[in-house]
């Protein structure tokens, strides 16, 4: 554990964000939602991940694989960035890193109806608390879309959080009705990043 919070204490702190939509507006028809609904239902056999059935009030987990939520718990996203700088330094300036400050500015922070998609990891083992009490999950972080990270931070050589590329890995929280402008092609550049 010391050794993790050594590494953390190195993580690189982010700028204050440029929040700006870079990618069209325009609602997309509601047909590659449902596909890539299917596809990541069809990617995931077992939709709790070995851990405690899914709730409609917690986070949604996207499709991610190689997790078992029955052990793992959320360690937030600055546990990731000394061995994952460049993942780290693609999110930190993103609109997923300053996800709750939407939620600000639109007088919703505390809405459990939005916070399920703006932080990380809400109603889950380890999860998103409260602002006060879980600083680290506020923000759509790494285990937002790879999964609570608490075994590949104490085994980093395994694998973890694999994701389907393409919109499969997205639409848990860009569904049609909370995005309907989403497109991957569109939308994936914008958060692109390696796991190095």
């Amino acid at each position: 554990m010391l050794v993790l919070l050594l590494a953390c204490a190195g993580a690189p702190s982010a700028p204050p964000p440029t929040i700006e939509r870079s990618v069209a507006e325009e609602p997309q028809p509601t047909a590659a939602h449902e596909a890539w609904e299917a596809d990541a239902l069809a990617r995931v056999p077992d939709s709790a991940r070995g851990g405690p059935p899914l709730h409609p009030s917690q986070s949604p987990l996207p499709p991610f694989m190689g997790v078992d939520r029955g052990t793992a718990r959320y360690v937030g996203s600055e546990s990731c960035a000394s061995c994952h700088p460049a993942a780290w330094a693609a999110w930190a300036p993103s609109a997923h890193a300053h996800a709750v400050e939407t939620l600000r500015a639109a007088d919703r922070a505390y809405d459990p109806s939005c916070l399920r998609c703006h932080v990380t990891g809400l109603g889950h083992p380890g999860g998103f608390d409260n602002h006060e009490a879980s600083p680290g999950l506020t923000a759509v972080g790494c285990e937002a879309c790879h999964g609570p990270g608490s075994a590949h931070t104490a085994a980093p050589g395994s694998a973890y959080g694999q994701l389907p590329a393409g919109g499969a890995a997205c639409v848990a929280c860009h569904s049609h009705d909370n995005s309907p402008s989403f497109t991957w092609e569109t939308y994936w550049p914008v958060v692109s990043h390696g796991g190095g």
